[in-house]
Parts: structure tokens; C-alpha cells; sequence
């Protein structure tokens, strides 16, 4: 499968990025993100900006440790979060606490998408920086900063879609990042550094050993990837190839997929296949939220 470069994902934050930016100078900051249930407009660009300082924090911090977002915020009053919270309402909290800060209420109040692209920037700035071999904290495989580079691909390509499809519009991203995006979302699945940094429903998505195979279609055959994934009684994990006939299977063009397996598509939408046990389907949605 192909995979991009450092640099072409660093191009990609930035674009990406950029579009979020347009999107959310349209968009009415009070007005719903039905992709992200119970979000606005202004959590969304409250979201973006304190993930992207986070990240910033971890490529810039000496050693490769963990250190909670908030630490990297400055605007956020002492004792205003409580790091012991499951990570999915944390990051959740963050983005209000930030909202409800001086600065984040003026970003509200003026409608202003500069903390997006402000600390896009100095995210992207980082990543080159640091090369994608510098000693890194991650979730999960070498802890190096080329994962913070596929996770921003990632993190910036799903939310400039959560912010089309508010406005009505069709969302389209590159093909080869959207496989790559792919691929680090499902590989984290069945990661044990991973399980706590999601939303606790994935650890339910448990059932008796059945087999999903997502086939995503890129620029070229060459350009094509296919993840097998068992949901067994101890959760969701990827599969070699060879490891059983699927009990379902969804095939579509690897952006499609992508926004489907982050839930930012229905399993009806134009493009998207489905055959075998289409309610197996549905147990993965049902767990894996956006």
C-alpha cells in the first residue's frame, strides 16, 4: 500500500487545515455539527486548535513522554480539568474549557478561525522540523513523529469534512492520504497503548470472531488497501489476509471509506458496498463513534 511521505503529510495538515479554516468562517459558530453529536461550530474550531497545540507540545517537549494536553495551554485556569476522565470526554472538556477561556471567548465572539490556522501552522512547523525520525510519544508503534504526521493527516482530513457536510457540501479528500489514514485507524484498533485513548464504547465492540474485511480503492490498483479486522470476545483487532472468509464485506474509494469508518457517512451513501452480514456492519458503526 502506498504510503505518503513526511513532507506530502505535512502538505496535506496544511491543506486541509486551510479548507477546516473557510469552512468554519461560514459557518454560523452557534450552529450544530450533526457529525459530532452535541458540537458547534465553535467546539469544532475549539477541538482543532487545542489538538493541534497538543501535538505541537509533544514534538517540542524534551523526551519522549506523555504530557496531557492541557499543560500546553496556558489559557486554561489551573484545576479546570481533571486528567483522570476517560480520554473522549476529556478531549471533549478541553475544547470547552479553551471556549470558555479569555481567548477562546474572544475567538467566539469575533468569529475567528485563526486559532486553526495558528496553531496548524506551528504544527506543521514542528513536523518539519523535526524530520519524521525524531523520538517522538505516540499511542502506539515507533515512537517516532512521523505517527504525529499520519495522525494530523487524519485529524485535519475528518474534520474539514465534519465542517463540508454542515454546509451542505460533498467532502473529498486525497486518496493516498485517505489509505493512509486508513490504515493507522484500524491498525490502532487492536493496539493495548491505544484502548485509552478512545471512546470507552469501542472496547464493547466484542462479539464471537467474526471477520469484516474493508477494502478501500485508491489512485491505482498499486494504490489500493484491504484491512481484515476479527471482532473477537477481547475486542477489535487486524488480521492477516489468509485468517478466515469475511462475514461482511464494504469495498468503496479509500476517502469514502475513510469518512464511513470515522461515521461521517452512512453505509447507504453513493459509492459505498456492502455484502455479507450488513448488521455486523452496523454493530462496528454503533460502537466506533466520531
Amino acid at each position: 500500500m502506498y504510503k505518503p511521505s513526511h513532507e506530502r503529510l505535512c502538505e496535506e495538515i496544511a491543506e486541509q487545515s486551510g479548507h477546516l479554516a473557510k469552512a468554519l468562517a461560514r459557518l454560523d459558530f452557534a450552529g450544530r455539527i450533526d457529525t459530532c453529536p452535541g458540537w458547534t461550530a465553535a467546539h469544532l474550531m475549539g477541538h482543532m486548535h487545542t489538538a493541534f497545540v497538543w501535538a505541537t507540545g509533544i514534538l517540542t517537549s524534551p523526551g519522549a513522554e506523555f504530557h496531557p494536553p492541557h499543560v500546553f495551554l496556558s489559557e486554561i485556569p489551573e484545576g479546570a480539568l481533571d486528567p483522570a476522565m476517560p480520554w473522549s470526554h476529556y478531549v471533549d472538556a478541553l475544547a470547552r474549557a479553551y471556549l470558555n477561556a479569555p481567548s477562546g471567548e474572544r475567538a467566539v465572539e469575533e468569529r475567528l478561525v485563526s486559532p486553526v490556522t495558528d496553531s496548524a501552522d506551528a504544527f506543521v512547523a514542528a513536523l518539519q522540523e523535526s524530520g519524521p525520525d525524531a523520538p517522538a510519544w505516540t499511542t502506539y508503534g515507533e515512537p517516532r513523529s512521523r505517527f504525529w504526521a499520519t495522525w494530523g493527516a487524519l485529524e485535519a482530513a475528518v474534520h474539514r469534512a465534519d465542517a463540508d457536510i454542515a454546509l451542505g457540501v460533498e467532502p473529498r479528500l486525497d486518496p493516498d492520504v485517505a489509505l493512509n489514514s486508513l490504515n493507522f485507524w484500524f491498525t490502532s484498533m487492536g493496539e493495548p497503548g491505544v484502548a485509552a485513548f478512545l471512546n470507552p464504547r469501542v472496547g464493547d465492540l466484542r462479539r464471537s470472531g467474526e471477520l469484516i474485511l474493508f477494502q478501500g480503492d485508491g489512485t491505482s490498483p498499486a494504490r489500493s488497501g484491504q484491512w481484515l479486522l476479527r471482532l473477537s470476545p477481547s475486542g477489535p483487532a487486524i488480521v492477516a489476509p489468509d485468517s478466515g472468509r469475511p462475514d461482511a464485506t464494504v469495498r468503496a474509494p479509500a476517502d469514502q471509506l475513510l469518512l464511513l469508518s470515522k461515521r461521517r457517512l452512512p453505509v447507504t451513501a453513493p459509492g459505498i458496498r456492502v455484502s455479507g452480514d450488513v448488521s455486523l456492519v452496523h454493530h462496528w458503526l454503533d460502537h466506533v463513534l466520531a
